[in-house]
């Protein structure tokens, strides 16, 4: 498995849709509408024996009558034809494939057969294909898109590795809906030949991924994943989210990608060893790998809160304190820098309670003044609507205004995170920010998420998830302070 074996899976120069279509209701005919529409740039060769043109493109009778020697071969055959698509490859030279057929070791033993048989063949000859039994790749930098939706990530720094194709789809459309953009997305499948550790293998080397979202039923080789995790989570934060930790959910992974679950200890002993931070569920797993796009590593668990309302300052008190975080005591002299600031009414302790009648100026000066104590590893900010630089929250009656008054909000909601992102750069410590937008209509709220991402900032929900994406960062600076000598 040589580097040029992953160029020519995810960095193709030209592409070869074994079992392409023109019925729009298979997937020969979706997946290659998707690379054209998708803006490939390279040249694509469909082959079906059956048909003289596909989609306004020439097809071919099979892979030997092809002009050049493809890059990457897309096969969607049934399962009996596989092995000998996969041996007409090899004899054309091709170095790489994606095989989206089901229909193998996931269903029987006769499937199993045949699954190896691809495998076997592949090994002899040099060639790596990811599959089978999957939803396909994207490499937005490539203009490569082979997947089953008609969705195209813009390119970014995430790369996402699933076993799961809707997974993968979902994934990508988050982040997407977040304003950012992928670096390259695989749906590994079956893994019969290509596993999770391969593909982090070669994202842990692409320029152009800074986080790595994973999603995994269970694993081939333990020891080598986490030999790989361990070397490349020292450059790289690896986010996972491991499925079939039950019994149900271990039946379900055999029968959807044959995975077999593994012990769900097993899993988080290997994680905590080799630096993979653990996500419950695919939305834990988006915020903490947004927050790594931007947020400085925090030194420990001292920590301050600077909150706007008092219930959500309890909140996260409870849920920092169950993560092991150490609400420091303030100092004497932050104390009374504050008291110039702040109503008079203030509570004086940590979290910080703003309450009611502190302006945006002071807001901000609070929160520096606790990001300069020493004793504070990083922060979290609640409630950011006292920090928005408005008069006014109402919505206009006129209509006129009122088109001009969503925009305008957006801007001051996105200004306000810019100001918090730099006290965080100042000082660099990471500054959280959770809040609700209580301002916010249907269209404004569909909106902020995206046009905070345009600023490569990030606005929480809740302060259990902002507790929890800080726990995150922790964990990392941890692994990556200890190994930085290795």
């Amino acid at each position: 498995m040589t580097t040029s074996n992953f160029d020519s899976l995810f960095r193709a120069r030209s592409a070869t849709f074994v079992g392409a279509s023109n019925d729009p209701g298979k997937w020969g005919f979706r997946t290659l509408k998707h690379m054209i529409d998708g803006g490939f740039q390279g040249n694509i060769y469909p082959i079906n024996p059956k048909e003289k043109t596909i989609q306004g493109l020439k097809a071919y009778r099979n892979i030997t009558d092809l002009p050049e020697t493809p890059d990457l071969a897309v096969i969607i055959v049934p399962p009996p034809a596989c092995p000998a698509v996969i041996r007409e490859c090899i004899s054309k030279g091709i170095k790489a494939g994606i095989v989206i057929t089901a229909g193998f070791a996931e269903t029987n033993a006769e499937g199993e057969r045949l699954q190896q048989e691809m495998v076997d063949t592949a090994r002899e000859g040099g060639m790596v294909f990811t599959g089978p039994n999957c939803n396909g790749i994207m490499s937005p930098w490539n203009r490569q898109y082979i997947q089953f939706p008609a969705f195209y990530s813009p390119p970014g720094p995430i790369g996402i590795i699933t076993q799961s194709g809707n997974v993968m789809d979902s994934l990508s459309y988050q982040i997407n809906r977040h304003g950012f953009g992928c670096s390259v997305c695989v749906a590994s499948g079956n893994e019969a030949l290509l596993h999770c550790e391969d593909y982090l293998e070669y994202m842990g080397k692409d320029p152009h991924t800074r986080v790595i979202l994973s999603y995994i039923e269970g694993f081939k080789d333990g020891r080598r994943f986490m030999d790989v995790a361990r070397e490349v989570s020292k450059k790289k934060p690896i986010i996972m989210l491991k499925a079939g930790k039950t019994q149900a959910g271990a039946r379900a992974a055999a029968s959807h990608t044959a995975a077999i679950a593994g012990s769900d200890a097993v899993f988080e002993a290997i994680g905590k060893q080799s630096g993979v931070i653990r996500a419950k569920n695919l939305d834990e797993m988006l915020r903490m790998g947004l927050a790594f796009l931007r947020q400085p590593l925090p030194k420990g668990r001292r920590l301050g809160i600077v909150t706007a309302g008092g219930g959500w300052g309890v909140m996260a008190a409870d849920a920092c304190e169950e993560l092991g975080f150490d609400l420091i005591k303030l100092p004497d002299e932050t104390i009374r820098e504050l008291d110039k600031i702040l109503p008079a009414w203030w509570n004086r302790g940590n979290p910080v309670d703003l309450v009611a009648g502190a302006v945006a100026d002071n807001i901000f000066k609070a929160v520096e003044l606790v990001m300069q104590c020493r004793n504070v590893d990083g922060m979290m900010f609640l409630s950011i609507m006292p920090a928005m630089r408005r008069e006014s929250f109402d919505q206009p009656h006129d209509a006129a205004e009122r088109e001009e008054w969503g925009p305008q909000m957006l801007e001051a909601c996105a200004n306000a995170l810019d100001e918090f992102n730099a006290i965080a750069d100042k000082y660099q410590k990471p500054l959280v920010v959770a809040s609700e937008h209580m301002w916010a209509g249907q269209q404004e709220q569909a909106a902020i998420d995206f046009v905070l991402g345009g600023r490569n900032a990030v606005c929480y929900r809740m302060p259990d998830a902002a507790a929890r994406v800080l726990d995150a960062l922790v964990k990392y600076g941890d692994y990556v302070r200890r190994h930085s000598k290795s």
